[in-house]
């Protein structure tokens, strides 16, 4: 977690670590996207801790009704995010909290915690348009306290990613026509990443925790993105795959972030990997590829993209100039 842009808290210790972010940032260590997921080994072992501690309150509360069950996790995550993430401002066991926290409202808010332990088919049957708006709501007001007390990055994605797959699971099991949703998913895929813009454009030297809070949704905002793009090109337009990587990539050396490349990393080696083939000279088989094609499709791409992470200044330099400046003034310098 970078710098967060708030107090200390008065009754915080005095020595709680500073955050390797306190001290100023070259340009180049702030293109790098810094990103810290682990403060110590410490982290770890607290992880590790905690989720023996809550294994076993779980395990012991099974008799409980459900949704006190889930008040009582969810009360033993609070307590340990005040410890280690609000005072020890500790990275790993924040995300862990984090989800924990925001899983655990989800589950109160379906109404059905002993879910986890049924088959498949009662899960299916306990879905109902009433749940979709329970776990929905419950999963947002989850990731929003949490964020408003602890201020952890993550959980602001966390809560939105939660509340999309509440959508799909509800909409793939309560409709039959569900062929727009991969239009959907892309439409709030942009929808998100304007809105991690937004938060890019409010911490352009990337000290504060608005940042991480971007990174995290431009993490979000990738998958939901190209995941359906590319499901619709692939296999069949391995050209149309490639030249869609490599507007993703222009995109991302402009806005100074790598998540849109990452997540089309595996649908662009395919691509490659298709354009290798040829056709068979048997009926039985469509194409057919030498075994030398996949280590040379892994040479290719991961020489292009470590030759565009020592070049990635220069690189985002070039394509900065052939926007408007207009455009060039709103993204980070």
């Amino acid at each position: 977690m970078t710098t967060p842009d708030f107090q200390t808290p008065a009754s915080a210790p005095s020595d709680v670590p500073m955050s390797p972010q306190s001290v100023p940032l070259t340009q180049q260590r702030i293109d790098d996207e810094p990103l810290r997921l682990v403060t110590s080994f410490n982290d770890i072992f607290v992880v590790i801790a905690s989720w023996l501690l809550s294994f076993g309150t779980v395990w012991l509360t099974a008799s409980l009704p459900s949704w006190l069950q889930m008040l009582i996790a969810a009360a033993i995550t609070w307590g340990l995010s005040e410890i280690f993430v609000r005072r020890r401002r500790m990275a790993f066991p924040a995300l862990c909290f984090s989800f924990s926290f925001v899983s655990t409202a989800a589950m109160l808010g379906f109404g059905n915690a002993s879910l986890l332990h049924q088959g498949g088919e009662s899960v299916r049957a306990s879905m109902s348009w009433w749940t979709l708006v329970g776990t929905c709501v419950c999963t947002a007001l989850g990731a929003a306290l949490f964020w408003w007390r602890f201020r952890v990055p993550a959980v602001i994605a966390m809560g939105v990613a939660g509340v999309v797959a509440v959508v799909w699971a509800h909409v793939l099991v309560l409709t039959e026509n569900d062929g727009w949703l991969l239009v959907a998913n892309v439409v709030v895929g942009l929808a998100i990443f304007v809105w991690a813009l937004r938060w890019d454009a409010q911490d352009p030297q990337r000290t504060t925790i608005r940042s991480d809070v971007a990174f995290w949704l431009h993490l979000l905002a990738a998958c939901m993105v190209t995941h359906p793009i590319f499901w619709m090109l692939a296999p069949n337009h391995p050209g149309a795959v490639i030249a869609v990587f490599v507007l993703l990539t222009a995109v991302s050396l402009a806005i100074d972030r790598r998540a849109l490349m990452l997540s089309s990393l595996l649908y662009v080696m395919s691509a490659i990997l298709r354009m290798f083939m040829t056709p068979a000279a048997n009926g039985d088989e469509l194409y057919t590829h030498s075994s030398m094609s996949l280590p040379a499709t892994a040479v290719i791409v991961g020489g292009v993209l470590l030759l565009l992470s020592v070049f990635w200044q220069p690189s985002r330099r070039a394509v900065l100039r052939l926007l408007p400046s207009a455009w060039r003034a709103k993204l980070p310098n």
